[in-house]
């Protein structure tokens, strides 16, 4: 089969990374913290950063906090076995949104230096609802597993078997979820 993979939050540890730069900066901005654990997301009410602060320390930012995120546990593991089990792996990334000097070489790079396998890696634009969607079309995906509610919804609306990596920002969805690496292995190897 041929398997389609996101990256942030599905191989990295995107909101961990994101989590922890938001803090380090909160402490140099106001020192006030988390001021509502319950928001929606990390970037939206959870810290008491105006719209423009917030815009402005992310775009300055986030090419720095994607060079350095760490694999997700048993990640590598796991997309080793499906390549060992004879399944391809398209990586397919919404990185190619504008926000990254060179996305693809540095994507590549970072997939390089985790050592994670992949038969094929695709940028999407993040911001185009519809963009993973296509692509999966275009290379015949039999499976897709993103963390993104919106891209999941898509997907499933184009006919793409979607599994959903939980998060604590997606989980009021009924869309078909694992919790981990080992629960998306045992889905694909039963899947019929």
């Amino acid at each position: 089969m041929r398997i389609g993979i996101d990256i942030d939050n599905v191989i990295s540890n995107f909101n961990e990374m994101l989590l922890e730069t938001y803090l380090i900066h909160d402490k140099e901005l106001r020192n006030t913290g988390i001021i509502n654990p319950n928001a929606k997301y990390i970037r939206t009410g959870m810290f008491d950063w105006s719209n423009e602060e917030e815009l402005s320390f992310y775009k300055d930012n986030i090419e720095g906090i994607a060079k350095k995120l760490k694999v997700k546990e048993k990640a590598k593991e796991y997309i080793d076995r499906l390549h060992n089990d004879g399944h391809l792996i398209y990586i397919i990334t919404g990185r190619d949104n504008g926000e990254y000097s060179e996305p693809y070489n540095m994507t590549k790079k970072w997939l390089d230096e985790n050592n994670i396998y992949y038969d094929n890696l695709i940028l999407t634009d993040a911001y185009d609802i519809h963009a993973k969607s296509l692509e999966c079309l275009k290379n015949d995906i039999d499976i897709m597993i993103d963390d993104s509610v919106r891209i999941c919804s898509d997907l499933i609306t184009s006919g793409i078997t979607t599994i959903l990596m939980d998060t604590p920002y997606n989980r009021k969805i009924n869309i078909k979820r694992v919790k981990n690496w080992e629960e998306f292995y045992e889905f694909v190897s039963t899947y019929k």
